[in-house]
């Protein structure tokens, strides 16, 4: 499975930010010290695995308020697309 995009609609220090990931090759996020790797990193594992109960990533939204999303493409071309 390849992964097209992540959709950062309330986790960590972001609010409605898209990363996409469609362009074929290595994709690497890079910055400064606290910009968010980390965040985005532990928001591509929420998504695929769920939002840990005790989440510590829930600083500027809250808990229950997380949210995280993306779309994935399988080797036949069938893509699945769902957030959490």
């Amino acid at each position: 499975m390849k992964v097209l995009g992540l959709d950062l609609a309330a986790f960590g220090p972001f609010t409605n930010l898209r990363l996409d990931f469609q362009e074929a090759g290595l994709h690497i996020l890079y910055g400064p010290n606290e910009v968010g790797k980390s965040s985005a990193l532990r928001a591509l594992k929420a998504w695929l695995f769920g939002v840990p109960h005790n989440s510590p990533d829930d600083f500027l939204h809250g808990n229950p308020s997380l949210r995280v999303g993306g779309r994935l493409r399988h080797s036949d071309g069938s893509e699945l697309a769902f957030f959490r």
